[in-house]
């Protein structure tokens, strides 16, 4: 880190772990059938992460601060950054409860706002996303 710097060093990582994630994302279906493959870069796409956004902010956040109050500092973020975590799970709960998990019902209500916004859903009738979904999702073979 300290011979390209800090700031290279993080923005290197960064555009690297982005590309290996384009890389990962684009050629997901090959690269699973490689099971070891797939293990190396998705360990290579971790460590890039580590070193793009991971141990290097925390580096030069730490930086930042002056030498005799260094500590106070970091502890200080530090403990934002729990109260941010304690918040953040009282919050996502409650949303998380109000939400139905299932696929049908978000259609049930979907297909009434449509009618109640005049929309023609006759072509719907009988018909299900889940089914579609079911039939489509996660095939590795191009659709013709």
């Amino acid at each position: 880190m300290d011979r390209i710097g800090r700031k290279q060093t993080m923005t290197l990582g960064f555009f690297l772990w982005g590309l290996l994630g384009f890389i990962l994302g684009g050629a997901l279906g090959p690269i699973q059938t490689v099971f070891p493959l797939f293990v190396v870069l998705y360990g290579i796409f971790n460590a890039l992460g580590e070193m793009g956004l991971g141990v290097a902010t925390f580096l030069t956040a730490s930086e930042s601060f002056p030498t005799p109050l260094r500590g106070l500092y970091i502890g200080f973020a530090a403990a934002v950054d729990k109260a941010g975590a304690v918040i953040g799970t009282q919050v996502f709960t409650p949303i998380q409860k109000s939400l139905e998990g299932d696929l049908e019902s978000e259609d049930i209500k979907f297909r009434r706002y449509l009618e109640d916004n005049g929309y023609d859903t006759s072509e719907l009738d009988g018909k299900s996303l889940v089914e579609q979904v079911k039939k489509t999702a996660f095939t590795l073979e191009p659709k013709s």
